[in-house]
């Protein structure tokens, strides 16, 4: 289907921008757009972080940022 929109310039620029950039045309460049703009949202299933302290758990040593993201996120 064809049709007409208004975009102000600028935007119209980094889209055509990024569509060489990308190898595609314009066209195409928003037909993806779009499509990721309609797409559901994903989202990361949270789980609760680990338990630190308190009498009965165990002891814990230094995590790393890396360790704690997969601890908290999977």
């Amino acid at each position: 289907m064809r049709t007409t929109i208004e975009l102000p310039d600028e935007l119209l620029v980094k889209a055509k921008t990024r569509a060489a950039l990308a190898g595609v045309s314009l066209r195409e460049f928003f037909i993806e757009a779009v499509e990721q703009k309609l797409a559901p949202a994903t989202r990361k299933i949270r789980r609760d972080p680990p338990v630190v302290g308190g009498q009965n758990a165990p002891r814990v040593g230094v995590l790393t940022p890396e360790q704690i993201d997969e601890a908290m996120f999977g």
